[in-house]
């Protein structure tokens, strides 16, 4: 069986890429901090290779920004590739099955724009309750 999860932020804007039979596909890398912190006390994080095809694809060029946090399921899948100088390379990436955003629009534009959240106040109508 070959299932991943992964739960981290998007390290750059996602962009929409086109295959040569114009197949959407996003390639873009999330930073999965690692559960302990080093020897140092600071915690280390993963940079992890994920690729979404079609349709997911494009809603996830749509919603997601940097620095979105997301949670993925996919598969492992390697592959290898010789270069112009004959040199050959491994790759090791997540294809992505399926995502969730785990935070909302309102929460990336608050973050985009630097407001802490305790610094947002609300007046008293607007308060939902």
């Amino acid at each position: 069986m070959n299932k991943t999860m992964l739960i981290g932020r998007i390290v750059a804007a996602p962009e929409i890429s086109k295959t040569t039979n114009d197949k959407s596909y996003v390639r873009t890398t999330i930073a999965i901090n690692r559960r302990f912190k080093n020897e140092n006390g600071e915690r280390e994080a993963d940079f992890i290779t994920t690729v979404f095809w079609g349709k997911t694809a494009e809603t996830l060029a749509s919603y997601a920004k940097k620095g979105t946090l997301i949670s993925v399921e996919g598969e492992i899948r390697t592959r290898n590739y010789t270069d112009k100088q004959d040199q050959k390379h491994y790759v090791t990436e997540v294809l992505a099955l399926t995502y969730d955003l785990l935070e909302s629009r309102a929460a990336i534009a608050l973050r985009e724009n630097n407001v802490h959240t305790e610094e947002v106040m609300l007046e008293a109508e607007e308060l939902p309750f």
